[in-house]
Protein backbone atom coordinates (compact mmCIF):
# COMPACT_ATOMS: atom_id res chain seq x y z
CA UNK A 1 0.00 0.00 0.00
CA UNK A 2 1.14 3.29 -0.74
CA UNK A 3 0.89 5.88 1.70
CA UNK A 4 -0.53 9.38 0.51
CA UNK A 5 1.39 13.03 0.92
CA UNK A 6 -1.17 13.77 3.71
CA UNK A 7 -0.42 10.48 5.95
CA UNK A 8 3.21 11.47 5.35
CA UNK A 9 2.53 15.36 6.09
CA UNK A 10 0.37 14.02 9.75
CA UNK A 11 3.25 11.75 10.53
CA UNK A 12 6.18 14.70 10.27
CA UNK A 13 3.49 17.21 12.46
CA UNK A 14 2.52 14.68 14.87
CA UNK A 15 6.15 13.34 15.31
CA UNK A 16 7.32 17.63 15.68
CA UNK A 17 4.04 17.92 18.35
CA UNK A 18 5.63 15.59 20.13
CA UNK A 19 9.31 16.55 20.35
CA UNK A 20 10.14 13.00 19.22
CA UNK A 21 12.80 11.64 17.05
CA UNK A 22 12.05 9.19 14.46
CA UNK A 23 13.52 6.48 16.09
CA UNK A 24 11.07 6.66 19.17
CA UNK A 25 8.09 7.08 16.93
CA UNK A 26 9.70 3.98 14.66
CA UNK A 27 10.28 2.23 17.74
CA UNK A 28 6.58 2.44 19.00
CA UNK A 29 5.29 1.86 15.88
CA UNK A 30 7.67 -1.43 15.67
CA UNK A 31 9.41 -0.19 12.46
CA UNK A 32 12.94 0.10 11.86
CA UNK A 33 14.24 3.16 11.90
CA UNK A 34 15.60 3.32 8.70
CA UNK A 35 12.10 1.99 7.08
CA UNK A 36 10.33 4.98 9.40
CA UNK A 37 12.72 7.45 7.47
CA UNK A 38 12.02 5.87 4.08
CA UNK A 39 7.83 6.67 5.00
CA UNK A 40 8.38 10.11 6.37
CA UNK A 41 10.58 11.25 3.54
CA UNK A 42 8.93 12.83 0.76
CA UNK A 43 12.17 12.14 -1.87
CA UNK A 44 10.48 8.84 -2.67
CA UNK A 45 7.30 6.97 -3.39
CA UNK A 46 7.58 4.08 -0.25
CA UNK A 47 5.47 1.44 -0.34
CA UNK A 48 4.29 -0.42 2.53
CA UNK A 49 2.36 -3.81 4.31
CA UNK A 50 -0.77 -3.35 5.00
CA UNK A 51 -0.10 -4.29 8.78
CA UNK A 52 2.44 -1.20 8.52
CA UNK A 53 -0.32 0.97 6.99
CA UNK A 54 -2.97 0.22 10.06
CA UNK A 55 -0.33 0.74 12.49
CA UNK A 56 0.32 4.22 10.83
CA UNK A 57 -3.54 5.42 11.09
CA UNK A 58 -3.81 4.56 14.19
CA UNK A 59 -1.50 5.71 15.89
CA UNK A 60 -2.32 8.91 13.99
CA UNK A 61 -5.86 8.37 15.21
CA UNK A 62 -4.75 8.62 18.77
CA UNK A 63 -4.84 11.36 20.88
CA UNK A 64 -0.96 13.64 21.24
CA UNK A 65 -1.19 12.71 24.54
CA UNK A 66 -1.86 8.73 24.49
CA UNK A 67 0.63 8.38 22.19
CA UNK A 68 3.13 9.55 24.29
CA UNK A 69 2.25 7.14 27.42
CA UNK A 70 2.82 4.19 24.85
Amino acid sequence: MQLTPEIKIALRKKRAELDLPKHVIAEKLGLTPLTYGRIESNKQKFNVQPTTYQKITQWLATDTKESTNK
